[in-house]
């Protein structure tokens, strides 16, 4: 199932292997690096792989925007390091469909992003 998947990373380096995997899979992805980025890309696509570091708090802005109706088609994930493990729960208050923990591996990025697209764009 091809969709538009963003990536709202401001690290280059975890960016690049997101889009590279995913692109393979045969998604449209969009990479950005800000919160102002992410609000603007954030309505045309399927689902948001979100850092929770992004402009400092990526969570509180995945929550805004959800505030003023701005979401993905079919949801979005929160990417944390181990260490900040509260931010899962948090994550998951404001909306997210689960975490990716970093380090990750690609391919069981691809299968989160895959499965959630499965369940929710039938």
């Amino acid at each position: 199932m091809s969709a538009t998947v963003l990536i709202a990373e401001d690290e280059p380096m975890i960016a690049r292997i997101l889009f590279e995997k995913l692109t393979r899979e045969g998604h449209a992805v969009m990479r950005v690096a800000s919160v102002a980025a992410l609000a603007e890309a954030l309505p045309t696509c399927d689902v948001a792989l979100v850092d929770v570091t992004l402009d400092d708090d990526g969570i509180e802005a995945m929550r805004r925007l959800a505030g003023a109706g701005t979401l993905p088609r079919a949801g979005w994930f929160a990417m944390l390091e181990n260490r900040a493990a509260d931010d899962g729960a948090r994550a998951v208050n404001a909306g997210a469909a689960g975490v990716i923990l970093k380090p990750f591996k690609p391919t069981v990025v691809a299968a989160k992003v895959t499965t959630l697209l499965a369940a929710v764009l039938r």
